[in-house]
């Protein structure tokens, strides 16, 4: 029942939010990560936030992160979410869920559709914050590396 309350919450929160503009602050929500566990996200814990939009941009970033040190995620201030709200729900129990599982870093999982981070169409959206605000937007497309965002 806290579980259900708590996802409530957070998509409460979610629906009434507006798409993040430069010098926007961040308003913090609780999203669940693969193993169901929830953790809050806000611009003084993670001042880069990556969300994927496709299955393409998400395996850029799974292919990206398996090649990292094991918490390049938490020493680098940065939060990966993947947005899921359209993949059919036995598709993400039977097989994205345990493959997510096996990872070496958290997920976190957008299971309604995203109103908060902006996106162009299934790039790979990169927000940066600093001062508590967002300072840039970056979008990466399918043809281009995610490596040099982070060098």
């Amino acid at each position: 029942m806290l579980k259900k309350l708590l996802i409530l919450t957070f998509i409460t929160t979610i629906s009434f939010a507006n798409i993040l503009k430069i010098g926007d602050t961040l308003t913090p929500f609780s999203i669940p990560d693969q193993f169901d566990e929830l953790h809050t996200i806000n611009s003084e814990k993670y001042q880069t936030v990556i969300v994927s939009f496709s299955k393409e941009s998400s395996t850029k970033v799974n292919d990206f992160l398996q090649k990292q040190e094991k918490h390049f995620l938490k020493n680098n201030n940065i939060v990966y979410i993947s947005d899921i709200h359209k993949m059919p729900s036995i598709i993400t129990w039977l097989f994205a869920l345990p493959k997510m599982k096996k990872f070496d870093y958290k997920v976190m999982l957008l299971y309604k559709e995203n109103t908060v981070f902006p996106q162009n169409n299934k790039d790979l959206s990169i927000i940066r914050f600093k001062n508590n605000k967002v300072s840039s937007i970056e979008f990466i497309k399918e043809n281009e590396s995610i490596d040099s965002i982070f060098n």
